[in-house]
């Protein structure tokens, strides 16, 4: 009797201190802030932020988890985010569409890898052949890095059939053969190399060097009633910015569970070569907004450039902290 008494009060203890460990401390006096992302290593300033510069926040950061894009979006549009890394032609369509937002500042540069099956040892070899390559979203930075990349090798836009897809599912139907190939953010290009499935054929520096790449879209209701709280924010998520830079390995460990890689498989994203992905400039500044625009109606995403494209943004936060930064 008195060795199940002590095996009870045993399990209690244990399972508290499981529990303690385990659950974030949320000081119920500070406001707690819901932000959207993705498993994705453009997010990783997200992470950089909840590790390192969570106290220095007057409210309680919490990073919410989704699989598609399609849920972010929903729960924006609920009201359960007050903002979200996304995608930045989605972001733009959104806004076009009549979302209450602003970009208010980009996540990362460049981030992302075209990865093809072993049957296409080039991107010209796609000519003609009908291929179907996954992109996350048909309003996605990497959308339209395809389309660049096609340009660019003489291959037909309509040589390939584009299919919207979790990344999450990339490498496993590459590996089944239900795909192609994929244009996706890093890490799930590097990391299906490590598994073997596939191979690089581009990373996007090569395709359009400093792309606009994920962004920050935060609601207009934040901005306008919690102003000092989203510059803190976006202050901190800049200093996260230059930790990556500075301190890959560190951050790349921090980052698991954002990019779903381990820290030695991003880690060689963030370093080899050290343009593949970029944290150290988060302007979303007009000619960026513009020159994304201008591809997506080339492609036929957009039939025109919105003549208060300028309005999609709101700079003045990412100024501040970038002025303070020097």
């Amino acid at each position: 009797m008195r060795l199940m008494k002590f095996l009870s009060l045993l399990f209690v203890v244990l399972a508290g201190a499981a529990c303690s460990d385990s659950t974030p401390h949320h000081d119920a006096s500070r406001p707690l802030v819901n932000i959207g992302r993705l498993i994705c290593g453009g997010h990783l300033s997200l992470a950089v932020v909840e590790s390192r510069y969570q106290d220095d926040l007057p409210f309680h950061l919490k990073t919410i988890q989704n699989h598609d894009w399609n849920d972010v979006i929903r729960d924006l549009k609920s009201g359960k985010l007050m903002g979200t890394f996304i995608l930045s032609p989605l972001a733009m369509q959104m806004i076009r569409n009549g979302l209450p937002a602003k970009i208010v500042m980009m996540a990362d540069r460049n981030g992302n890898g075209f990865v093809l099956s072993n049957k296409f040892q080039h991107i010209e070899d796609l000519k003609g052949k009908h291929a179907i390559i996954a992109v996350p979203h048909r309003y996605s930075q990497h959308h339209v890095l395809l389309y660049l990349a096609l340009k660019k090798h003489g291959v037909p836009y309509r040589d390939v059939k584009v299919l919207a897809m979790p990344p999450r599912d990339m490498i496993n139907s590459l590996r089944r053969g239900e795909i192609d190939g994929f244009v996706v953010g890093e890490p799930e290009g590097n990391r299906s190399l490590s598994l073997g499935v596939g191979h690089m054929v581009a990373i996007s520096p090569q395709i359009w060097k400093d792309h606009l790449d994920h962004v920050f879209l935060v609601t207009d209701a934040f901005i306008h009633d919690h102003p000092d709280q989203l510059q803190a924010l976006i202050t901190a998520l800049k200093r996260g910015g230059t930790f990556i830079e500075q301190h890959p390995h560190e951050a790349a460990v921090m980052g698991e569970d954002y990019t779903g890689a381990s820290a030695a498989v991003f880690e060689q994203v963030l370093t080899t070569p050290p343009e593949w992905i970029d944290y150290s400039d988060m302007m979303p500044s007009d000619q960026r907004i513009h020159d994304m625009a201008a591809v997506m109606v080339e492609m036929g995403l957009w039939k025109d450039i919105p003549a208060n494209l300028a309005d999609y943004t709101d700079q003045r936060f990412i100024r501040k902290a970038s002025a303070a930064a020097q």
